[in-house]
């Protein structure tokens, strides 16, 4: 485990130093994908450069890409790959996206990365124990929506899955409802600085990093519903099992 966690960081390194340079310098064009999302050839070089650093060292590993596929995905080892988890934050210039890289064992995830190479911030996690830049984490004893941080990547995205009216709920209690989302925001909830976490939909990449992250700093999550079909059932995660459970009761009125 620890040559994994040796490995991912020097992942982060790599696609790091290459994202804050064309961040700073802003030197890219913007494409959308059929979903009508952005693209840049910053997330698609940063998957390649992953992906070609992880065969030379695993050939017999995995790989599932947002960007560039998958490649031997039944594998017993594989890697997900997120190059820009937030790519509408990365092309306005706000820099509250990050690199996710997660290694799943049989498919389940047992190592995973978020790397915010501008503000030079990263959490690694290996399910039973996280890191931010290097030190342990705490998340807040807050067990109470009310007053709380709440956070999304889209506040737009729960009414037009039609579960609007309860997230409205939310956020009436919450004292700051904010978009500091993607995988930033679960890096927030992680380390004490936020309450409360949400997305309603996400896809295997935008996801299979936060989870060993989130249960190494002891941050307790479920699907919007409250089980555990983390993905299309979106992500909920919060700082203690107390507001998990006031937090579902809400959603879930």
């Amino acid at each position: 485990m620890e040559s994994f966690k040796n490995f991912i960081n020097e992942l982060g390194d790599l696609s790091g130093d290459y994202i804050a340079k064309a961040f700073a310098n802003h030197s890219f064009s913007v494409s959308y994908k059929q979903d009508s999302s952005p693209v840049t050839e910053i997330d698609k070089n940063t998957e390649e450069m992953i992906r070609e650093k992880i065969l030379k060292k695993f050939p017999d590993h995995g790989i599932i890409g947002e960007e560039h596929g998958n490649s031997n995905p039944d594998s017993e080892f594989t890697w997900v790959i997120d190059p820009i988890d937030g790519t509408k934050s990365f092309i306005s210039g706000v820099p509250l996206f990050g690199t996710l890289v997660a290694l799943l064992k049989d498919g389940k995830p047992v190592v995973g990365m978020i790397n915010q190479p501008v503000l030079k911030e990263r959490m690694v996690g290996d399910c039973k124990t996280a890191t931010f830049n290097g030190r342990k984490v705490c998340p807040s004893d807050k067990k109470d929506p009310r007053g709380a941080t709440l956070l999304s990547s889209d506040t737009r995205h729960p009414a037009r899955m039609g579960l609007g009216k309860n997230w409205s709920a939310l956020e009436n209690m919450a004292a700051i409802d904010r978009s500091w989302g993607d995988c930033y925001g679960y890096m927030l909830v992680c380390r004490g600085l936020a309450h409360i976490m949400a997305d309603p939909s996400l896809e295997i990449w935008d996801y299979a990093a936060l989870l060993p992250v989130l249960e190494g700093a002891g941050v307790p999550y479920c699907d919007w519903f409250g089980g555990k079909e983390i993905g299309k059932k979106g992500l909920v995660a919060c700082c203690n099992r107390d507001m998990l459970d006031a937090v579902m009761r809400v959603l879930n009125a």
